[in-house]
C-alpha cells in the first residue's frame, strides 16, 4: 500500500526496475561497526597477550626470586671462581705444627706421660735425675754419669703380669745404648716378681752415660717379649 504520493515501501522505481534498496526497518540489520574502533580493538587484544607472555618467560627464569637470603637458592658459581678455589693452595700454620708435640702414635713420648700398651698395660717414665751410685754397685764406670728414671707399672689387663717380660733399655744424646746401673743400697733394681690385675708397681732403673755423650736420655720399654717399644725422651738434668 502507497501513500498518496505513491513513495511507500517497495515502491518500484518510474522506470520500473527494482526497487532502491530495502524498506527501513527491523530487517535492515544492525548498523556495521566503524573500522577504526574495530583496529583499536585488535590491538587491545595483541598487547594483553604480549605482556602475558612476557610475565610468563620472567617467572621461568627467576626473576622474581628473593636474592636476599630468604630461602632463594645461591646463584652457582661463575667458572673462573671455582678454578681460583680449586687452585688456591692450603692454609698452613708452621708456627703450631712447629710447637705440636708428636703424637703416642709416632712412639716418642716426654718424660712423666703414660703410655697404654694394646694389652691394657699402662706404664709411665718419670723425669731422669743424677745420682752417686754406691760402692756395691755395679754397671757404673768411673768419668760416667748415672742417671736413674722411675718406671711406673699398671696391670690394666685381666691377667697375672710375668714383669720380667717388661723390658727397659737407655739411650745416651748420640743414640748409643747405655749400660745398666744396678744398686741394690739405693734401691736401683729392674722389676720383679708378677703383678696382679688392676695393681701397681715401680722401680727404679739406672743408667750409665758417658761424658760428652748429650745431655738428653731416652727411654724404651716393650712389654712382652715380641712387643714393640714405646720410647721416652728429654734432657738430663
Amino acid at each position: 500500500m502507497s501513500d498518496a504520493n505513491g513513495s511507500g515501501p517497495g515502491r518500484r522505481s518510474p522506470g520500473g526496475g527494482p526497487p532502491d534498496g530495502p524498506p527501513p526497518g527491523p530487517l535492515s540489520g544492525p548498523a556495521p561497526t566503524p573500522p577504526r574502533r574495530r583496529t583499536w580493538l585488535l590491538g587491545l587484544a595483541g598487547a594483553l597477550v604480549l605482556a602475558v607472555g612476557v610475565a610468563g618467560l620472567l617467572v621461568g627464569t627467576g626473576a622474581f626470586e628473593d636474592d636476599g637470603g630468604g630461602g632463594g637458592a645461591a646463584a652457582p658459581a661463575s667458572p673462573s671462581a671455582r678454578t681460583a678455589s680449586a687452585t688456591a693452595p692450603p692454609s698452613q700454620s708452621p708456627a703450631r705444627e712447629a710447637t705440636t708435640p708428636p703424637p703416642e702414635s709416632a712412639g716418642l713420648l716426654s718424660f712423666g706421660r703414660t703410655h697404654r700398651f694394646a694389652g691394657g698395660v699402662e706404664v709411665t717414665v718419670s723425669p731422669p735425675e743424677r745420682f752417686a751410685p754406691a760402692q756395691s754397685s755395679a754397671g757404673h764406670k768411673d768419668g760416667n754419669i748415672a742417671v736413674k728414671v722411675d718406671v711406673t707399672v699398671r696391670n690394666g689387663s685381666d691377667e697375672r703380669l710375668e714383669l720380667v717380660t717388661v723390658v727397659v733399655r737407655g739411650r745416651d744424646g748420640d743414640g748409643r745404648e747405655t749400660a745398666q746401673v744396678f744398686d741394690p743400697e739405693q734401691v736401683v733394681m729392674p722389676l720383679d716378681g708378677d703383678l696382679l690385675p688392676g695393681r701397681r708397681t715401680v722401680a727404679a732403673y739406672g743408667f750409665d752415660l758417658p761424658p760428652g755423650a748429650g745431655n738428653s736420655l731416652e727411654v724404651g720399654v716393650s712389654v712382652g717379649f715380641d712387643g714393640d717399644a714405646v720410647h721416652w725422651d728429654g734432657e738430663l738434668p
